[in-house]
């Protein structure tokens, strides 16, 4: 509920923007076409401007110096006009500017005709500079009946001056221009109404079509979230589906090897009791040796955690285990079967060695192998135990150190049993470290 809330609010504000962008592009709009129309008509002004002085001083050389000075007046005037008028975002200044020039040149085609003595053509050319803006500028009706009303009395004013007689000559005149004259303001009020109609659809249209741009960026971005979501889930399903094979075979290898110590456990054994207490000690270390590489996602262990694991449990006291290593780490491949080496060395220490007294101890110590083949070097050595001496039958315990440990590791191991105690020399490869 609240997103879809956040939802209206969030589609409620990009509406209001995009209306008020379109009023602001509305108003940009108008703006640009009356400086642009406005820049054209003073340009169309000074080709007129200069034409009429070109003629003047062809037909009349010399003869006419004031309409020269006025036509050149006028000149200057839209020609400063028309470099000023140049940023659309100067309303007032563009509309007056505009309004100077153009009464500036109603004035002076009132004073050319006076002074040419020649009324026809200057009222002719100011009816036709109030339906020329009518039509061309699109400013506001306003400012058109402004400039009809300028252009009325300067007509008014021209005709006054040059015709005498008859009487009020110039009020005919002027009512039959009047019609002409007010019909240009009804023209600009028209035009403006249907340029602001034009903008208008034209603003709507855009407004549509930023929505409709939004609502496909915004549909891209959603499509592209799902698929970023599915391929997150695929990546993830086959991240189950290599975890449950993974989880499969171990569990497969787990039972293959328990089967195996059962199976060489009851071989070697000369009753269920003897048998029992073997099996259950070796699956109790494959046990926690199974724990400790689950915890640490089956990557291996430091050679003291392993030793730890599998020999701590036979301690009596603190010094009865030495243990010197410099942290070594066991892929977890050789893991399972080295705890087990270890465990049967615990064990028969245990049972006939050095860890069957208090006052046995048992050494071991680790390192890589000097030469720097990448080999770990483990010397295990018992003291101050019972005298052992080599066992005239091989059971499950010394074949998997003498036979399965070298086997599985492609290594080297040497059993001694000396009178100060066992002593178990082994070399096992190791891949490099991580």
């Amino acid at each position: 509920m609240v997103g879809a809330r956040r939802l209206s609010v969030a589609r409620s504000e990009s509406w209001l923007a995009t209306q008020h962008a379109g009023s602001s592009d509305l108003g940009e709009g108008v703006d640009r076409l009356f400086l642009d129309r406005v820049r054209l008509g003073l340009r169309v002004v000074l080709a007129v401007i200069a034409l009429f002085f070109a003629g003047e001083l062809l037909t009349h050389p010399g003869e006419r110096p004031l309409i020269s000075m006025v036509q050149a007046v006028n000149f200057i005037v839209v020609a400063a006009a028309l470099h000023l008028v140049t940023d659309p975002a100067r309303r007032t200044m563009n509309y007056a500017l505009a309004f100077v020039a153009f009464a500036v040149t109603a004035v002076s085609v009132g004073a050319v005709g006076i002074l040419a003595d020649e009324p026809t053509s200057s009222v002719i050319l100011l009816v036709g500079m109030a339906v020329v803006t009518g039509t061309l500028v699109p400013w506001s009706p306003w400012w058109q009946l402004l400039g009809v009303t300028l252009v009325a009395a300067t007509g008014i004013w021209t005709m006054a001056t040059i015709v005498q007689t008859p009487h009020r000559f110039w009020v005919q005149n002027i009512g039959a221009m009047a019609p002409t004259l007010g019909s240009t303001v009804f023209i600009s009020y028209a035009l403006r109404r249907q340029r602001a109609a034009v903008e208008r659809a034209e603003s709507q249209r855009r407004t549509r079509e930023e929505s409709l741009r939004e609502a496909n960026r915004r549909l891209e971005q959603e499509i592209q979230e799902h698929q970023q979501e599915i391929k997150e889930h695929q990546r993830t399903e086959e991240a189950l589906r290599f975890a449950m094979r993974e989880l499969d075979h171990r569990v497969k290898n787990t039972l293959a090897t328990v089967q195996a110590v059962a199976d060489q456990t009851l071989r070697a054994s000369c009753s269920m009791s003897e048998f029992g207490e073997a099996f259950h000690g070796r699956i109790q270390a494959l046990a926690r040796i199974h724990t400790a590489l689950a915890a640490r996602r089956w990557e291996g262990l430091r050679f003291g955690e392993l030793i730890e694991l599998v020999v701590g449990p036979y301690r009596h006291h603190a010094d009865s285990v030495a243990v010197e290593c410099d942290g070594i780490f066991v892929p977890s491949e050789l893991v399972r079967v080295l705890g087990m080496a270890l465990h049967e060395l615990a064990t028969n220490a245990a049972k006939y060695g050095a860890l069957s007294t208090r006052e046995g101890r048992v050494g071991i110590a680790s390192g890589r192998d000097p030469d720097g083949a990448g080999c770990l070097r483990i010397c295990w050595s018992e003291r101050a135990g019972p005298a052992v001496r080599e066992p005239e039958r091989r059971g499950f315990g010394l074949r998997l150190i003498e036979d399965a440990l070298p086997y599985e590791t492609s290594g080297t191991v040497t059993l001694r049993f000396l009178a100060q105690g066992l002593r178990c020399d082994m070399r096992i490869p190791l891949s490099p470290m991580p």
